[in-house]
Formats: structure tokens, sequence, C-alpha cells
């Protein structure tokens, strides 16, 4: 093998890294400053690497990020200089917020550009700041080191001098075979069992609230502590359990917890897993006084308060089912009215068949069991939490629930997607044309069963229940039926009822009568 330049040394050392760190996905954007990255990359011997082409940053990054959720192992995403490397920001702020290891791998410019305003060129030294927990800035092979485990986002900046991929030796770029990734970082003795026994000690009357639940082994545990502990549990369609039998469920959603703080029924709130999406937890920041205790794989407490119990992984969640009758005073009366309310609920959805609700009622009931479920944010994930079938289908959910925004939804979905399943995306219309470039992946899935539902209002109707105001609402009449043969994929204009062909756009249209209609009757109906 000949001498190697500096350009093609500091690219093969760098991707020798990021494959011996577990990264076998390069989801690659090529330019002209990242060609000494693209080139190498290229010549890696077949296996070794999953290298896919993307010409949007944006929507690579969260594809990436979606891919490095699916397969629970850090995938790289690779960008040429400047603003193409900013706008890696979004996905790596969800990264962060989820605690995923997408790993922004940013060709640069020598650093002594820097400051010169030279073409491409900004300084992408620590560019994602607090949102990348490794960031790596590489100018010579002697830069490039063992890198420890990746467990979040991770940031690897390269220089490369012009010419880039003058005196290329082809044999140089050969790595050898990746060695097993690093073992992560020891852990401290855990002692979070004693912060929730002595937490379930005081807490004779808790609400539950399960957001969601990944690792194996964690569903099984929460469900288990929540049914020995008798109090009522608000349940995340993410969280596994929400249609799990024996449990006292609260079918009715925010409504039935928010009577039980009314009627003084609770005197604490346990919340197990990821943050939850239901207003109930937001409140107890704003309007809600009881004490909280979170237990959770994610260091993210949600609130600004609250004794938070971070739990490793590998360990298991300290869950102890001795706290049996923990649920103190009968709330009897309270389960039996949200049976009530979850029963006027099942004839509203029956007699407004086009209202949106009712919509996510029929896709719950439509989509095959076993499928992955994609949640978008905004409205689709709290429907789907409120008005989706509690008859258990088997379903597998994914979101994004780290910064609950609606960017990257439809990148996110086709990178988690999965080959053996059907795979469903249920997105609002803001969120389907804030992600119009997403579908490009499809190209990359090829054999996959992919179902995009967007449901279209008409734009911003969330905000139009939330402030009662059309400056807060982006109404528009697009239609997405361009959007669907723009790249190839079937349409349909409502559920299908037969065969469908491996990759389609489902666009249902709510009636917005039958949707203003079912909200003011369960409104009513929330205050008997």
């Amino acid at each position: 093998m000949g001498r190697l330049t500096t350009n093609q040394a500091l690219a093969v050392a760098a991707l020798d890294r990021l494959r011996a760190a577990g990264v076998r996905t390069f989801c690659v954007c090529p330019g002209g400053r990242n060609a000494p990255l693209v080139e190498a990359l290229d010549e890696l011997p077949v296996g070794f690497a999953e290298i896919l082409s993307f010409f949007d940053e944006r929507s690579a990054g969260f594809f990436a990020l979606g891919r490095a959720r699916r397969d629970s192992a850090p995938v790289a995403v690779v960008t040429t200089s400047g603003t193409a490397a900013a706008e890696l920001l979004p996905a790596m702020v969800e990264a962060y917020y989820s605690s995923v290891p997408l790993v922004a791998v940013t060709a640069d410019r020598p650093r002594s550009s820097r400051g010169s305003g030279a073409p491409q060129t900004i300084d992408q030294a620590d560019l994602f700041g607090t949102y990348a927990t490794l960031s790596l800035d590489l100018e010579h092979p002697d830069d490039v080191r063992d890198w420890p485990a990746l467990e979040g986002p991770a940031h690897v900046n390269i220089c490369f001098s012009e010419p880039l991929l003058a005196h290329w030796n082809p044999t140089g770029a050969l790595a050898p075979e990746p060695t097993a990734p690093p073992p992560a970082p020891a852990t401290e003795r855990f002692t979070g069992l004693a912060d929730v026994e002595s937490f379930l000690a005081g807490a004779l009357a808790p609400l539950v609230i399960v957001g969601g639940l990944c690792e194996p082994g964690d569903r099984e545990l929460a469900e288990r502590f929540c049914r020995a502990l008798g109090a009522p549990v608000l349940a995340e369609a993410s969280s596994g359990i929400r249609c799990a039998p024996g449990l006292r469920q609260l079918r009715s959603g925010d409504a039935g917890a928010r009577r039980g703080f009314e009627r003084r029924l609770f005197d604490s709130v346990i919340r197990i897993g990821d943050v939850p999406s239901f207003r109930t937890w937001r409140d107890l920041d704003v309007s809600l006084s009881a004490p909280v205790l979170s237990v959770s794989r994610k260091p993210w407490r949600g609130l600004t308060r609250g004794t938070h119990v971070r739990v490793p992984a590998g360990v298991p969640l300290p869950l102890p089912i001795a706290a049996t009758g923990a649920a103190g005073r009968s709330v009897q009366e309270l389960l039996d009215w949200d049976c009530r309310l979850r029963e006027a609920t099942d004839r509203l959805l029956d007699a407004l068949p086009c209202s949106e609700p009712s919509l996510v009622r029929r896709l719950s009931e439509t989509i095959p069991p076993g499928s992955f479920v994609y949640l978008g944010n905004s409205l689709p994930i709290r429907e789907w939490n409120q008005f989706a079938t509690f008859s258990d289908r088997g379903f597998a959910i994914g979101e994004n629930r780290g910064a609950n925004g609606i960017d990257g939804q439809v990148a996110s979905f086709l990178g988690w997607a999965k080959s053996d399943v059907e795979n469903w995306a249920v997105v609002g219309d803001l969120t389907a044309l804030y992600d119009l470039s997403a579908l490009w992946a499809l190209r990359h899935l090829s054999g996959f069963r992919l179902r995009v539902v967007v449901i279209n209002n008409g734009g911003g109707r969330i905000f139009q229940r939330m402030f009662q105001n059309a400056r807060f609402q982006n109404r528009h009449t697009t239609g997405f039926e361009a959007w669907a043969a723009m790249w190839g994929a079937e349409y349909h204009a409502e559920l299908p009822s037969g065969a469908v062909g491996p990759s389609v756009v489902i666009e249902v249209r709510p009636s917005e009568r039958e949707t203003d209609a079912f909200w003011t009757e369960l409104t009513e109906e929330t205050r008997r």
C-alpha cells in the first residue's frame, strides 16, 4: 500500500474509528468538501457498512435518527461544510433529548480558513454545542484516537485541505475489519430503589402516568407494578401497557385525571418512562401541586420540580410490587365516571364518523395487528392516545418526543421502518408539508411495506382549539396526491379497503363541522 495523503489517511482513520464505535449505517449527503469521506466509504468492502445517499441533509439527519432508534445502534450522517452541516441541528436536538446515538460527521475547510468568510466556511467546531455529548475537531490523522462508547449524539468535524482527492491510493481506503464497540463506561452503584421506596411510603393515593418504554423488560415491570399498586393509570400508547388488562386505566385520558385532581383523589404522581404528552403532566408545573416521582431511562425530569430517578441501561426499573395497595382511599367513583365518559365518547365517535377523532379510532381498528405505527407530534399522538381502540392489536409504537417538534417526522418514520411488518405513519398535514423531501428515502427501502397517513384538516387545528384565534393557524387547501406522484408512491384519498402497493400515501380529510361538533359535545359530557 502506497503512502496516503493527509486527507485520505484522515478520512480512513475517522471511518475506522466510527465503525469500531458501532456505526454500521452511513447516510451520506455528497458534496465537494466531504469528497474524501465519500470516496473512502465507496471503497469499503461489501458488507462492512450500509451506505445510503441523500440530497437533503435535514431529512438525512432525521432518517438516521429513526434508523438509530430502530437498530439501537449509532448511525452516522455525513455532510459537506457550511450551512449543510447546520441543517443537522434539528435532528441533533431531537437525538439529545431522546438519548439517541446520532453521529454528525461534518466535513470542514482547514482551521486556518475560520473567520475568513471563505465560501462554505463557517465555524463548525462545537457547532452543536450542548446537543452533542461528544464533539471532536480533527485536522490530522494523529488527532484520531479511540472514542468512548456513543450513548448520545456526537459530532465529528473533519478538516480537509485542497486538493481534496489528489494522489488518492485506491487500496489505502480499505480499513481493517471493525473491532467490537468499546464498552460503556462503568456506572456507579445504582441506589434509585431507596428513592422510589421512600416516595411510595408517603404516596397514599397516587396517579400513575406511563410514558414511552422501549428497553426489554420495562413494560412487563411497569405493568406488574401498576397492577399491584392498584392506583389509576394514565398510559401513553408508546408505553406498551395502554391496552393491558387488569389495570385501573383512565380511558378518558386527561379528563379523568383532571377530575381526580378536582375531587382531591390524588395526593401524588408517579411517572414511569419517557416524558408524557398528556396535558396533565404539563399542568404539574402550572396548576397542580402534587409531589412527583419520575422513574426513567432518560435524564430529563420533564418538569421544573420533583424527584427524578434515572435508571441506567441494563438495570431493571426499580418498581417494587411490595407496595401493593398503595392506592389508599377509594377512587371507584372516579373510575365509574371515567367509564361513563368513555361510553359517551364512543357514542360520539359512532354518531360523527367523519370527525377527526372518529377517523383516528377507525385507523387504530384498520391497521393490521402487529404493525409498526409511528405517531406524529401535535394532534395525531394526542388523538391516538385518547381515541384509539383499547383492544390490544400488538402494535409497536414509535414517536419523536424528545423536543416535541413536527419537523423530520416522515423521515424518522422511514428510517425506523422494519422490513418484516407493515409500517404506518400517522401525521398531520403541516407535518407532512414540513418534510416533503423525506420520501426520497423510499429508494432505500425496497421490499418494505410503507403507509403514510396524512390527516389533512387544513392546517393548525390544534391552535384553533388552544387559542380560538385564526392568527395561530396556517390555513391552506393543499392536497398530497402530487406529493405521492413525485416520489412514485401510490395515493389514496381515503383508507383503502383492499390490497395496496409497497409505498402508499393515504390522505384523509376530516369534516370540520363534525369535528367541531364532536369537541363541543365531548366538552359538555365532561362537565357532567
